[in-house]
C-alpha cells in the first residue's frame, strides 16, 4: 500500500492518524505502508517564497481553495503510525529525498 502526498494536506492530527488507520486496513499482517510527504523544509521554503497563511501547524496556500500544507518528517510519520498500529519496518531508516520524507511501516503480525 502506497499513501502519498496525503497525511501533509490534512490540517487535524486526528485526520491523519485515522488515514494511517485506513491504509493499514488495506494491509495483512506483515504487510507493508509506504508513506510519502513533503518535507517540513519544503513547506517552509514554499511557505516563505509565497503568500502562504499560517493556520494551526501548517499553512493554507489557497484559502479561497480551501487547501493546507504541512511538511511531515519522517519522524512525525512514524510516531504518527504508532498510533494507526503501525511500526517502521526492519531497516526502514527513511529515505532522504530533496523535498519529501519517505517511510515504510509494516502492520505486526497478529
Amino acid at each position: 500500500m502506497t499513501q502519498m502526498f496525503v497525511l501533509n494536506v490534512l490540517p487535524d492530527p486526528g485526520a491523519r492518524i485515522r488515514a494511517l488507520q485506513d491504509a493499514a486496513a488495506f494491509v495483512r499482517p506483515g504487510g507493508h505502508v509506504m508513506v510519502v510527504t513533503r518535507s517540513p523544509e519544503e513547506i517552509t521554503k514554499a511557505a516563505a517564497g509565497g503568500t502562504w497563511t499560517a493556520h494551526h501547524d501548517g499553512f493554507w496556500p489557497s484559502e479561497g481553495k480551501g487547501t493546507f500544507q504541512r511538511g511531515i518528517s519522517a519522524a512525525e510519520t512514524t510516531a504518527l503510525a504508532r498510533h494507526a498500529g503501525l511500526v517502521l519496518a526492519a531497516g526502514s531508516a527513511g529515505l532522504s529525498l530533496p523535498g519529501v520524507s519517505h517511510v515504510v511501516l509494516v502492520k505486526p503480525e497478529l
